[in-house]
């Protein structure tokens, strides 16, 4: 298999892993995989590539769901090439199923009949250039979620090539999806990998029957509901002292020249807390930044001092002025619908030389909006927690994604 062949088929396994891994986070309670051999093997989310042997390589793991192959392929993906054996005479039975298989899952055809082990050597050289090649030994889905006999196809190839076989047991696709199931439960699955053997030609059956038996006794563990890799990070810093001054200074920041809205740090991080005092306090750390942003701004605005206004046009800046002029009280309560910047207005009042008794009034819409957004948040956080604990970093990248077109069409609108 020449170089670029095999840089073509990296790339394929990486997206593809990433791919599932966005629809197991949406559609599932996450995935954990468990590497090492040691009392207290090491849990590894699905957003971090997993430890995987060096050299030939067969992975040998149980089957009892479609969601088998995607699993493996959202882990496994991520640090090296991955191709999943399949059953020709299912999934090229026609044009969409043929898709299906090679373009999103990435499937090695062969039949389950007839010449399959001659087939199965076909991918011989893959295997030699680093590719990962996954076979569901039993050749068939477990309508039980027991580990059936296997067949000794993989082994009889990882010993002709020298490769070593790793057995990974899946737990939790058959709760997920079991066979004749179309939509998937909202569960957990874990992938706990063994011990990687090599084979040798002359005892073939000796290891067939240890990876069974290890699959066997790694299936017998209790699936673990752990968070993803975004939820365990967020909400590490929500209680720690980085939480209290990102969500601060983030607030201040926006109330004197930073272009992003006070809520987003807020709603990241209490969303994970869960019913703890530490939701209060990311409120009133956030509230208290945004009145001082304001405030800062008003002041160095009053004593002659411009601050730099980025992502800002002069319609802004005339109609926060007008609105000022007309209501001093109602003001600040438009700002929190109509998208102009509050620095914009802080900057106005500033000019007008409004008091600090004046701006103190105004600013109680200020600190009402974001008391108002950080509550809905904490207590959406906690009915939403189950979905949210595996798919967390998924939603913060897609608003990220999103938040610039948003930026687009309010300044569009006010130019």
């Amino acid at each position: 298999m020449n170089q670029r062949a095999m840089r073509a088929l990296t790339r394929a396994s990486k997206l593809r892993a990433h791919f599932w891994a966005s629809i197991i986070a949406i559609f599932s309670r996450g995935l954990t995989s468990f590497t090492g051999t040691d009392a207290a093997p090491k849990p590894t989310p699905l957003a971090r590539p997993v430890p995987l042997p060096d050299g030939p390589l067969i992975v040998v793991a149980n089957h009892s769901s479609h969601a088998d192959s995607v699993a493996l392929l959202a882990t496994l993906g991520r640090t090296r090439p991955v191709l999943v054996v399949s059953a020709s005479d299912y999934w090229e039975q026609d044009s969409t199923a043929d898709w299906v298989s090679r373009g999103l899952v990435g499937t090695f055809a062969i039949s389950r009949s007839g010449d399959g082990m001659e087939q199965l050597r076909g991918a011989a050289d893959l295997v030699r250039a680093g590719v990962v090649l996954v076979v569901f030994a039993e050749g068939t889905r477990s309508t039980t979620g027991e580990i059936g006999e296997f067949h000794t196809g993989a082994f009889r190839l990882a010993a002709e090539l020298g490769a070593r076989v790793l057995p990974i047991a899946i737990n939790g696709t058959f709760e997920s999806l079991p066979k004749g199931s179309t939509f998937p439960k909202h569960r957990s699955t874990n992938l706990r990998h063994g011990t990687a053997i090599a084979v040798h030609p002359d005892s073939i059956d000796e290891a067939v029957d240890t990876v069974r038996n290890e699959l066997v006794e790694l299936h017998k563990f209790p699936i673990e509901d752990l968070p993803g890799f975004g939820w365990q990070r967020v909400r590490k810093v929500a209680f720690g002292w980085a939480g209290i001054l990102v969500v601060f200074a983030w607030a201040m920041g926006e109330g004197i020249f930073w272009p992003l809205i006070a809520e987003m740090p807020l709603l990241l991080l209490v969303v994970t807390v869960g019913w703890r005092w530490r939701g209060a306090a990311l409120i009133a750390a956030s509230a208290a930044g945004a009145a001082l942003g304001v405030l800062a701004t008003w002041w160095m605005v009053k004593s002659g001092f411009e601050p730099p206004s980025p992502l800002t046009t002069p319609r802004m800046f005339e109609v926060a002025a007008e609105q000022l002029d007309a209501n001093l009280g109602g003001a600040f309560w438009q700002q929190m619908f109509n998208g102009i910047p509050v620095k914009v207005y802080a900057h106005e009042a500033g000019l007008m030389g409004l008091s600090l008794a004046e701006l103190g009034t105004a600013l109680i819409a200020r600190i009402t909006r974001i008391v108002l957004v950080g509550a809905g948040g904490w207590l959406l956080g906690n009915f939403l927690a189950r979905w949210l604990r595996p798919s967390l970093g998924l939603v913060q990248s897609i608003t990220l994604a999103l938040f610039p077109f948003g930026l687009w069409l309010t300044i569009a609108y006010w130019s």
